[in-house]
């Protein structure tokens, strides 16, 4: 395939003649998959699994988490938002073995999200070094389970005749559809 130069030939190129119709058609293809399995941007709303709640120890310890405090701060969050819950770790599924995590803010009088899928508004993509932070708009609709495990071991799967000792499962809460397998488990999909 040809490379990045004959989509943008110049008189220096040493690359063989291409026909233009074939070099369009590289172009159409890089260009195609350079929006493959992109993270969320400022502007989308994407449907992410809840986390466990960031603590004020998480500040401390934890360096995505800690190098998030200045975007934190900006948006309003200080200590007392901290021990009220009202921030979480959060992720989503990019690509079969691909996700994107980000903080997540909760509107005051929110309540736990338990299990349940959020949907989150972003305007901040973070970086290397720092988390996301971003702001939950609502709950997924219809309701979106955690997803849980993607595989289930079978002990006895010699005895069964089976080629395998794992089976693949259902995830718990939703639609396989809403879903992809990231690193065995079933992880909601960012983009449904």
């Amino acid at each position: 395939m040809p490379g990045p130069a004959a989509c943008f030939p110049s008189s220096s190129s040493r690359l063989a003649p291409v026909t233009s119709a074939a070099r369009v058609a590289a172009c159409a293809l890089l260009l195609g998959l350079a929006g493959c399995a992109s993270l969320p941007g400022p502007g989308e709303t994407v449907t992410v699994s809840a986390g466990r709640q960031i603590t004020a120890q998480d500040l401390e310890t934890r360096r995505d988490v800690a190098a998030a405090r200045p975007a934190l701060q900006a948006a309003g969050i200080g200590p007392a938002e901290i021990a009220a819950g009202r921030v979480l770790r959060v992720q989503c599924a990019v690509m079969t073995d691909g996700w994107w995590d980000s903080l997540a803010i909760l509107p005051p009088g929110f309540g736990a999200p338990g299990d349940r899928a959020l949907v989150l508004a972003v305007a901040d993509r973070g970086d290397n070094d720092r988390l996301p932070v971003n702001r939950v708009v609502g709950r997924a609709e219809p309701p979106l389970g955690p997803g849980g495990q993607a595989y289930r071991f079978i002990p006895d799967w010699r005895e069964r005749g089976l080629s395998r000792n794992f089976e693949r499962q259902a995830p718990a809460g939703g639609p396989s559809s809403e879903y992809l397998i990231v690193q065995g488990s079933w992880l909601v999909r960012c983009r449904r």
